[in-house]
């Protein structure tokens, strides 16, 4: 029986080639589509899972708040993982990781005579390899990082610096000062965690100099609870650990009771973070990686639905626009003694098997695509992903739903026809089924006009942010890497830099508009010097800064070497004068206390600079104040236009020289600014899209829609022929439906993409307007497109011989 139905839906699909090549081909575009989207959100969902206790491990995160200023960071203080340990038999283990500013995060690694610039280094306890699962290939993971000066390192980093020998027992020379014995070598960790490192340092090396609570909070601690310990309960006895540690040295820092100045405002909480958490849903200070956003995920998967629906219905329609063709066979087959269930798993089997066929052209269409989809999305997803036994489960539900769905309206209502009614080709569109048919066509429309929308004020809104005023200027700066290691030598290098005739100015800082350091510390602003401080951004500078930013002085005046005094001045920007409530803000003081044990420097301000942005567009401007200091991780050059490569052939020349041949790494700022929305890039290049592959299959649709049209108004429109309709009076006969189906998906779909848009838009805290003209380019380019599609079809419908049609009359 059901050999007999396959092979009766292989014949139907030989003999209407046309419509079978064009029903697979868009049910195959929305099929791999929606598996390439597939193949993103399992990795996406996947972060971390590879540890074997993933259920058990925590990160411990802070929130602070404290004279209306908030920060949330991913790091704590280094006592922090003891105290965890000591005081919550809970915890099973805790372990940390330190990776943070240059010199500790940056190395330069010497092994005999080759030398590299490492990024990924991290110092770690001897516990790491018992709370995160990472292989050993050599050495032991308990022992590998117990003592001082140890290094264990990825295989990858094996062979570039041994090859094939043994690395144990090998020194290796971080940054020409401390020799590290390599104790281990690990597997690399997989790409879907949410840190990545080829160095392991043992943590011990660095001693007791972060024992403080309040001085370093840069290292980022886990947990691993003991099995049947409820990570709810053990965070909410967190606030005991405040009053027992860091109260009592928060007393001394501000010279007042810790009720006092909870009472002021302020308020310290630790909270833990499951693992599988971090890369969809934190987004603190001290990340180690960029992380994702689980808003993404809904998007795209929401796309991935549409795309799939639209397919589906593009399946749909021309199955259905087909059927006047097929309504003599139904009629002969119901004549016979077909039953309505047997036509109905005959054309189910039909739709099924073309669903089969699709499916095998999509995953084609997926591994040739999935590089590029790749490279769109900023993934690693390998084509051994299409081998896994869950993603073909996925596929075999794919292929059951789209050949079950699609096939189910065009099998019912072909399966209904009287068959007398059908032979005497009585058949006709009833209007339930015109009305389904026409609000399929409408939603497919209203799919492709809203990803038009979306793609519209995406790139619109990425235009306005990488056009807007900074408040520097981003162009023609050259960034110079890893400056730290000149030491002394940096004021050196500048003057004999500032030769060139190629070099406007520079300046060496690591607190750069654009991705670099960044600084959030509690200062005193005169007049609330008894209050608990005042959350602003402070950046060490030197006297060239604002001069090679592009930077205005507003009132007052910049620093200079001519004044002795400006060691103990400060810069503020105009958000600092406004938080700070001050109308006059020169000659006043800021109080910044360096250390517990220590009384604060007093700070007087010399000048205001204008605002710039040192985030992203998200964010609004910050209170920044400047003053100068050395903090020489990067030097920045403004240059000329002109001999750029020439220039900078000069300044590796002259770098090498006083760094006795150290890598020579630089960058450009307008780079840096563009990198910062590089997800918003890749979000407007995948509307973009998607936009394009609705398009294209709402116009197979499309296409069957008018074939139906035509096929079931021939004769109509033979007699209007022969009454003298002409050409242009038919193709109106033909297009007029479907150019009011899109003014409806216009009228429908504009409220909702402005809704969703705007919603979206709520992130940024400078912003486009969504204006009207972005609904009329979308309805119109819709419309146009439209019109291409059917042309074709009503011009044939239009040039018929009206013999033809009115022959069998």
């Amino acid at each position: 029986m059901f050999k007999s139905y396959f092979t009766i839906a292989i014949r139907n699909i030989k003999k209407y080639k046309g419509y079978s090549f064009i029903n697979t081909f868009g049910l195959a575009v929305g099929i791999a589509s929606c598996l390439l989207i597939l193949l993103f959100v399992q990795d996406e969902l996947s972060y971390d899972r590879y540890n074997e206790n993933v259920d058990r491990i925590y990160r411990v995160a802070i929130s602070a708040n404290f004279s209306g200023g908030e920060f949330k960071s991913a790091g704590v203080a280094a006592p922090t993982a003891g105290a965890l340990v000591k005081d919550y038999p809970e915890i099973e283990n805790v372990t940390r990781l330190l990776y943070r500013g240059h010199g500790q995060t940056d190395q330069f690694v010497r092994y005999e005579k080759e030398i590299f610039k490492e990024l990924r280094v991290a110092f770690a306890d001897a516990s790491v390899f018992d709370v995160f699962t990472i292989p050993f290939l050599s050495g032991n993971p308990k022992s590998a990082l117990t003592e001082p000066k140890a290094v264990v390192i990825s295989e990858r980093t094996s062979q570039k610096y041994f090859g094939k020998e043994n690395p144990l027992g090998k020194v290796l020379t971080f940054n020409d000062t401390v020799d590290y014995k390599v104790t281990g070598v690990f597997k690399e960790i997989p790409d879907n965690s949410h840190f990545h490192f080829d160095f392991f340092v043992s943590l011990s090396t660095l001693g007791e100099q972060h024992s403080g609570w309040l001085n370093n909070t840069a290292f980022r601690t886990y947990i691993l609870l003991k099995h049947g310990a409820n990570s709810q309960d053990l965070e909410a006895k967190f606030p005991g650990m405040v009053k027992k540690y860091v109260a009592p040295m928060l007393e001394k820092y501000m010279g007042k009771s810790f009720e006092s100045i909870t009472k002021e405002g302020f308020r310290l909480q630790y909270y833990l973070q499951p693992i599988t958490d971090i890369h969809l849903y934190s987004d603190l200070d001290q990340e180690f990686e960029p992380n994702s956003d689980i808003k993404y995920i809904y998007i795209f998967s929401t796309i991935a639905f549409f795309i799939l629906i639209v397919a589906c219905i593009n399946f749909m329609n021309l199955t259905t626009a087909r059927s006047a063709n097929r309504s003599k066979e139904v009629g002969v087959r119901k004549v016979i003694g077909s039953r309505r269930s047997q036509l109905i798993i005959q054309f189910l089997t039909e739709s099924i098997v073309l669903s089969i066929f699709a499916l095998s052209l999509a995953i084609l269409f997926a591994f040739i695509g999935l590089p590029y989809f790749n490279n769109l999305v900023g993934k690693t997803i390998s084509t051994n992903i299409f081998t896994n036994l869950r993603i073909i489960l996925y596929l075999m539900i794919i292929m059951l739903f789209v050949g079950l769905i699609a096939g189910s309206y065009p099998a019912f209502v072909l399966s209904s026809f009287n068959p007398i009614t059908v032979l005497k080709q009585k058949i006709t569109s009833r209007s339930k089924s015109r009305w389904i048919r026409n609000g399929l066509v409408v939603f497919q429309f209203s799919i492709s006009i809203f990803l038009i929308i979306g793609t519209l004020v995406i790139m619109k809104q990425l235009q306005y942010m990488q056009t807007a005023k900074l408040g520097f200027q981003k162009d023609q700066v050259m960034i110079v890497h890893d400056a730290y290691i000149l030491g002394e030598q940096v004021e050196s290098l500048k003057n004999e830099l500032l030769q060139n005739p190629n070099i406007i100015s520079i300046t060496a800082t690591g607190y750069l508009p654009v991705t670099s350091n960044r600084t959030l510390n509690g200062v005193n602003p005169e007049g609330i010097y008894d209050a608990d401080g005042t959350l602003v951004q402070t950046w060490w500078v030197d006297f060239d800064y604002a001069k090679t930013m592009g930077m205005e002085i507003i009132r007052g005046r910049d620093f200079s070497p001519a004044f002795s005094t400006d060691s103990s001045a400060a810069i503020v920007n105009e958000a600092a004068v406004k938080y700070f409530g001050w109308d006059n803000p020169i000659g006043k003081h800021i109080y910044k206390r360096i250390s517990i044990d220590t009384a604060p420097f007093d700070f007087r301000v010399i000048g205001v600079v204008n605002d710039f942005h040192f985030e992203s567009l998200r964010d609004n401007i910050g209170p920044v104040v400047l003053w100068i200091g050395s903090s020489p991780d990067l030097i920045s050059l403004r240059l000329k236009t002109e001999n750029i490569q020439n220039a900078i052939h000069q300044i590796e020349q002259t770098w090498k020289r006083f760094t006795s041949g150290k890598p020579f790494e630089y960058s450009f700022m307008d780079e840096r600014f563009d990198a910062m929305y590089r997800t918003e890039q890749r979000l407007s290049e995948i509307f973009s899209i998607f936009s394009c592959l609705a398009i294209l299959i709402g116009c197979l649709g499309l296409f069957g829609l008018i074939s139906f049209v035509a096929e079931q108004r021939k004769k109509e429109i033979g007699i209007r022929k022969v009454m003298g309709a002409g050409s242009a009076n038919i193709f109106y006969l033909v297009a007029k439906e479907t150019i009011r189906l899109v003014f409806i998906s216009i009228l429908i779909t504009s409220p909702i993409a402005f809704y969703f848009m705007n919603s979206w838009l709520q992130d940024f805290a400078y912003r486009i307007e969504i204006s009207i003209w972005i609904f009329l380019l979308a309805g119109l380019v819709t419309l146009l497109i439209s019109i291409i599609t059917i042309s074709y079809q009503s011009l044939k419908t239009a040039l018929t011989n009206p013999v033809e049609s009115l022959r069998t009359e």
